[in-house]
């Protein structure tokens, strides 16, 4: 795959594995530094794993390579081909939630399939709440395992 894979920052990635909770690993469609950054402070608060594309097509690859994604954040500044691809995850992956992160394109995202459509600039502590709404917080693992 063409896409670069990064850990987030996290403090201590080794606190994750051993208290049994379940990373989320999430695709970010993005050619904006400041989202990227955004993307990776909200996955440090939660211990997520990225994938980091810059065009559609490797969006497209990790989507269809990557079989423990469990979101999609796409920013939608990317015009028509952010709606062709919004249409091509659905086909391939229905049940991957993404979000879309839009100036202008909300209506147009939300139409197009997407989970959740938030407003640029976006902040963290937003982020956080929709990934939560989501459903996509790492999950504890029972104490007895």
């Amino acid at each position: 795959m063409r896409g670069n894979s990064q850990l987030s920052r996290s403090a201590n990635p080794c606190v994750r594995e051993t208290s049994g909770m379940k990373a989320p690993v999430i695709l970010l469609l993005t050619n904006d530094n400041g989202l990227e950054e955004l993307v990776a402070e909200a996955l440090s608060e939660i211990g997520g794993v990225s994938h980091l594309v810059h065009d559609a097509d490797e969006a497209l690859e990790i989507v269809c390579g990557v079989p423990s994604l469990d979101l999609a954040i796409i920013d939608f500044e990317h015009g028509p081909q952010g709606v062709t691809l919004l249409r091509a995850i659905n086909t391939v992956c229905r049940q991957l939630p993404v979000i879309a992160i839009t100036r202008d394109n909300a209506t147009l995202a939300c139409t197009c399939g997407a989970a959740a459509c938030l407003a640029k600039p976006v902040s963290v502590t937003r982020l956080m709440s929709t990934i939560r709404e989501l459903g996509l917080e790492p999950e504890l693992a029972p104490a007895n395992q």
